[in-house]
């Protein structure tokens, strides 16, 4: 099998708190949405267009986004996009969010526990 990569890299402004659960065995995620903002295309009204992504934020990650990811943070996260769907009403939902492996606060206030304004799924 040939090697393949799916890593997204983004950075915009937090659109809402993290809505933090934890799963029947104990582990934390944190979901919440950013907004970037691209521009429109030349034919449209509009200077800018804002995309939302879904994040998703496990263990550690979910635990710097409960304590320190507030609305409106400037953020810079890394990780892979999934593809899912479900059903609502006999209609199929597609869905697409990221599993975020790194997160970095931009902002200029506010650090984590260890004294640095990121942290990355390995540490």
């Amino acid at each position: 099998m040939a090697r393949s990569v799916n890593k997204v890299t983004l950075i915009g402004n937090v659109g809402r708190d993290p809505d933090i659960q934890t799963t029947k065995s104990g582990t934390k995620v944190a979901h919440f949405s950013l907004a970037t903002n691209r521009r429109a295309p030349a034919a449209s009204d509009e200077d800018e267009r804002t995309d939302w992504h879904r994040l998703t934020l496990w263990n550690r990650q979910a635990q710097f986004a409960e304590d320190y990811i507030r609305t409106g943070d400037r953020i810079y996260v890394e990780g892979r996009i999934e593809y899912d769907s479900y059903e609502r009403d006999g209609v199929v939902i597609p869905t697409a969010e990221v599993h975020v492996r790194e997160v970095v606060r931009l902002n200029s206030t506010g650090l984590n526990a260890d004294g640095a304004e990121e942290l990355d799924e390995a540490a």
